[in-house]
């Protein structure tokens, strides 16, 4: 089932977010991508928008941007260390691979394109499996949980949506980004000028950016849809224990 939503309350948060990611990376310059505090900086502010956007959709879909970031009121412990141990195991995995990258350089016993392969497909399985981790720590339903049942939670949930998160990701991500690049490269080939070539190439890149800006928060409302039918959606009566309106909120499920 498709729920609304607000298209604009999420893009615009996305755009503060961007704008926070593009200021941090320029403070640490040209040593950014080579720095574990950046990568770990910039995590936790892609977390950050992505718990306030997951929140949001679950709890306050059509709310104001206002109403999404006060989201940042649900943020718990549990919340913080479940993601932080998501985001270390993400950092290590990136780091593990680019070093034994440059031991492949090195020692030539190994080969640099199947381990990076290697690497993006296993970030990619872990990205997938994850895809609930902010959606089932801002549940209301599951304030009582452990941090280790939370961490549980997020795998399990994540393998049983995994078929539906793929085909989300293939049906708005992937295929069409494989449709407008084969056109781009198809009239790079048919055109002889060099410099045309590379105006179309820039202005297919820009197209794809656009696309995938546009995209995301249709993207993530769909995300929330799996995670709503599979758990049921939450329903809100006015009590005192709500973060955001002192409501407490009763549960309905579907069995």
């Amino acid at each position: 089932m498709k729920r609304e939503y607000s298209y604009g309350s999420v893009i615009l948060v996305e755009i503060i977010v961007a704008v926070f990611a593009f200021v941090l990376n320029r403070i640490f310059g040209s040593n950014a991508d080579e720095s574990i505090i950046y990568n770990l900086l910039s995590s936790v502010i892609t977390w950050l928008g992505s718990f306030i956007i997951a929140s949001g959709l679950i709890n306050n879909r059509k709310g104001s941007v206002g109403d999404y970031l006060n989201q940042l009121q649900r943020l718990d412990k549990k919340a913080i260390i479940v993601n932080l141990i998501l985001i270390v195991i993400t950092i290590v995995l990136t780091f593990s691979f680019g070093k034994i990258g440059v031991f492949d350089v090195e020692s030539k016993k190994f080969n640099l394109l199947s381990l990076s392969v290697l690497g993006t497909l296993l970030l990619g399985i872990l990205s997938i499996f994850t895809s609930y981790a902010n959606h089932i720590v801002s549940d209301p339903r599951n304030k009582d949980q452990s941090i280790m049942d939370a961490l549980k939670s997020v795998f399990a949930i994540g393998i049983k949506l995994f078929g539906k998160t793929i085909s989300l990701y293939l049906l708005y991500i992937v295929l069409p980004i494989i449709l407008i690049f084969g056109i781009i490269v198809g009239i790079v080939v048919g055109t002889s000028s060099p410099e045309a070539g590379i105006g179309i190439i820039m202005l297919g890149g820009g197209i794809l950016g656009l696309y995938y800006i546009l995209i995301s928060p249709l993207v993530s409302a769909r995300l929330s849809d799996n995670y709503l039918n599979f758990t049921g959606d939450i329903d809100q009566e006015i009590e005192k224990d709500n973060p955001e309106n002192n409501n407490e909120f009763t549960i309905t499920r579907n069995i």
